[in-house]
């Protein structure tokens, strides 16, 4: 691979409420990229994602979770610096982190969605116009912050109250029963092996997410025949959601797989984990590239603008 980069500051931490998971994440990539014979430093966002770049650094390597890294905050700023960096650009990276806006644009580009809308801010409802189950979310968080599976009546107004803590807005969704696959993308369409989440729990929250006692495990559905077929559907919609979006660098789509075989695109995680439990490496390690090479790649695809 030829380098363009050699001098490059990792970006972690932040003021979000993925700040913890973030830090693990830019720990890292930072040892990889070392690995890989960069000239790597941390640089440690304070919770008012106040920061500064060493001096040379020639590019970025966005480790952020969350609010500011994902919504194109970090992003804007970098260009105003004239800074390369890794991953989508401002407006993709908007977007991707707005479901009420990613939404619209995956239905617009034919990517199928959960039934659903939003209930706007301020905007009471006793009863939703959706059947049970439902999911109900904030649409700018991530790592299942504030989301609940709603089955009955009366968990519909605390999951609103939960979801109202993180933000105004509430996306409502009609809760697709099956299987919970994810298609890691790097570049500009790179789309590797899919994984298939599998929590011991009822769902994939937090803790199934992040905890080691959690129990969860991951699969690769393409490994067996008898879904090779359903795994490449799901890996064309994914890239089909992926492009819509104008993600660059690297993504992860999570879908939900009915059991009649319907496939439902949730979201593209910009940047995704880079944690011993996440799924990007995990699906890279499945397609050959070791963690340090994949980190490379995402490097090298930085750019300003």
């Amino acid at each position: 691979m030829t380098r363009r980069f050699h001098n490059v500051a990792v970006l972690m931490g932040g003021g979000s409420t993925e700040r913890e998971i973030s830090l693990v994440s830019g720990r890292a990539a930072l040892a990889a990229l070392r690995e890989a014979g960069y000239d790597a430093e941390p640089v440690v966002l304070d919770e008012k994602n106040r920061f500064d770049l060493p001096a040379g650094a020639e590019a970025a390597f966005l480790a952020l979770h969350g609010a500011y890294g994902e919504d194109g905050g970090v992003q804007a700023e970098l260009e105003a610096r004239g800074v390369p960096y890794t991953g989508s650009g401002v407006e993709s990276s908007r977007v991707s982190f707005d479901k009420t806006l990613s939404r619209a644009v995956f239905e617009r580009a034919g990517v199928p969605v959960p039934a659903g809308y939003v209930l706007g801010a301020g905007v009471e409802e006793d009863a939703p116009r959706i059947a049970y189950p439902l999911v109900v979310k904030p649409p700018r968080q991530g790592s299942s912050v504030g989301v609940s599976v709603v089955r009955r009546a009366s968990e519909w107004a605390p999951a609103l109250a939960l979801s109202r803590r993180y933000d105004p807005d509430v996306v409502v969704e009609r809760y697709v029963p099956g299987r919970e696959w994810t298609v890691p993308i790097v570049g500009e369409g790179t789309v590797l092996p899919v994984v298939e989440i599998r929590p011991k729990v009822d769902w994939y929250d937090w803790r199934a997410k992040y905890s080691d006692d959690a129990g969860t495990d991951y699969v690769f559905p393409g490994d067996d025949p008898a879904n090779a077929e359903l795994a490449a559907r799901t890996q064309e919609i994914a890239l089909r959601a992926y492009r819509a979006l104008g993600a660059r660098g690297m993504g992860r789509i999570d879908l939900r797989v009915a059991p009649d075989g319907g496939i439902f695109a949730l979201e593209n995680n910009s940047i995704p984990g880079l944690t011993s439990h996440s799924l990007l490496p995990k699906a890279a390690a499945k397609a050959g590239i070791p963690f340090p090479e994949l980190c490379s790649r995402i490097l090298e695809d930085a750019r300003c603008g």
